[in-house]
């Protein structure tokens, strides 16, 4: 094999368009046409709630159902379930979402106590609650007059709701109606289940990519040695079940697997994983469960749903080489979500499917589609240069990168750092690492 140089010397110069979901508004009613993609789209990252499902989506949404669409989303993109303090604080409603939203600050009810569920959102209401929204979740977005002034009827907003409305239209959450005479923000108007949830998704994906991305523009390199931060696992005995200590990654075979707190069905439910991931192990047993380190918690799987991996090869191909090194030339261009070319730049599976591309390798456009449709799985101990890394939240994987060596990938990070080389080591990553895939294996 030809011997690389490049990725060394420039080392050491140193989310989204998901593949269609079919039969998108099965189950709802009055989907308008333009709102069919984002309906995909929210079934894809499963924002919706199940209640949801049998909507009419053509009426107006109520205050009880923007708080479950909100409470539902924060929960997947923080990965927090939210337990309620108390539940006593409205005279005519307990529900659980409700609350929930309440605390987090998300909505507020009446003077006389009341929240009324059932009450209409008027558009400027909504725009407040994308506002609470954010800020629940970590992210202080910044108003900004000038935005409101392409809209004919920006008087009518009340003052209460101008900063929110203001910031809705500067990061792009609302687009207005247009009509012969103009724009409108149209702010007393009630909106509609399918215009509000339009509304929210935007939103969302923004705030997904502040939380899983740009924060990573502040993390810390602990470490650059060592295939992780998980400790081996020790000999012990846990309810008379001994178990042997491994430090070894395994990978599920199994199209979703639970990992429980204790090795029985009637136990509790700590996290989900798909086929495909790749688990740190920490422990044998001796009844045939495995002990894992899941999010900082130990866990326990099934043995018989996960396998040992079976190592393709030791040796980087050549092509696979070339690929990382092309890939290291767009280092410290820009981040911009949805682009995958030089001239636009890249969001981090743009930049994948980019380079992959150039070499002849058709490959899925996002980070979650190729973990799951690309390539063969490999154990993060057997990573191999030109392997794809996969990050994110759960078993769902909202970002991607190209290994280079050296516990290093390259991949387009961020808004504000762009295409960067980090850590596999950084905290951030190490946290959320999911799996990898080896694109060539011959």
């Amino acid at each position: 094999m030809k011997l690389k140089t490049k990725i060394l010397s420039l080392l050491l110069c140193l989310i989204l368009l998901f593949s269609a979901v079919p039969m998108a508004s099965a189950g709802y009613t009055g989907v308008a046409a333009w709102f069919e993609p984002s309906l995909r789209e929210m079934q894809q990252l499963g924002l919706l709630p199940s209640s949801f499902s049998d909507f009419d989506l053509s009426k107006d949404i109520t205050r009880a159902e923007m708080c479950e669409l909100a409470v539902h989303s924060f929960e997947k993109i923080t990965g927090y379930a939210i337990i309620p303090e108390q539940t006593d604080y409205f005279s005519d409603t307990t529900a659980e979402y409700i609350v929930k939203a309440y605390e987090l600050g998300i909505v507020s009810g009446y003077p006389d106590g009341t929240f009324k569920p059932n009450a209409k959102l008027t558009r400027q209401e909504f725009f407040q609650i994308i506002e609470n929204f954010c800020k629940a979740s970590a992210f202080q977005p910044v108003a900004d007059e000038s935005y409101l002034g392409s809209f004919a009827d920006t008087g009518k907003v009340d003052q209460w709701a101008k900063e929110a409305a203001q910031i809705c239209v500067r990061y792009g959450y609302v687009n207005g109606k247009a009509e012969n005479s103009g724009t409108y923000l149209d702010p007393h108007g009630n909106a509609s289940r399918q215009e509000a949830m339009a509304m929210f998704l935007r939103a969302y994906k923004s705030l997904n990519e502040y939380y899983y991305y740009i924060r990573t523009a502040e993390v810390v390199v602990e470490d650059n040695q060592g295939s992780g931060n998980v400790e081996t696992g020790n000999n012990t005995v846990v309810e008379d079940v001994k178990i042997t200590g491994v430090d070894k990654h395994m990978i599920v075979n199994a199209s979703a697997l639970n990992i429980r707190s204790l090795w029985s069905k009637e136990t509790d439910i700590i996290g989900t994983v798909n086929y495909g991931t790749d688990l740190t192990v920490t422990g044998i047993c001796e009844n045939g469960w495995v002990q894992v380190e899941y999010k900082g918690k130990t866990g326990y799987v099934n043995g018989e749903y996960v396998d040992d991996y079976e190592e393709i090869d030791n040796t980087a191909s050549d092509d696979a080489v070339d690929i990382a090194n092309y890939a290291m030339q767009y280092v410290g261009y820009p981040y911009v979500y949805g682009a995958e070319s030089p001239s636009d730049g890249f969001d981090c599976s743009g930049l994948v499917y980019y380079c992959f591309g150039k070499f002849g390798y058709s490959l899925k456009r996002t980070a979650d589609d190729q973990m799951n449709n690309n390539g063969v799985a490999v154990s993060r101990n057997n990573l191999q240069v030109g392997d794809l890394v996969f990050f994110g939240n759960g078993s769902y994987a909202n970002h991607v990168g190209i290994y280079i060596g050296n516990n290093n990938f390259v991949h387009a990070a961020n808004p504000s750092s762009g295409v960067r080389v980090s850590s596999m080591n950084e905290t951030y990553y190490a946290n959320r690492y999911l799996t990898a895939r080896r694109i060539l294996t011959d």
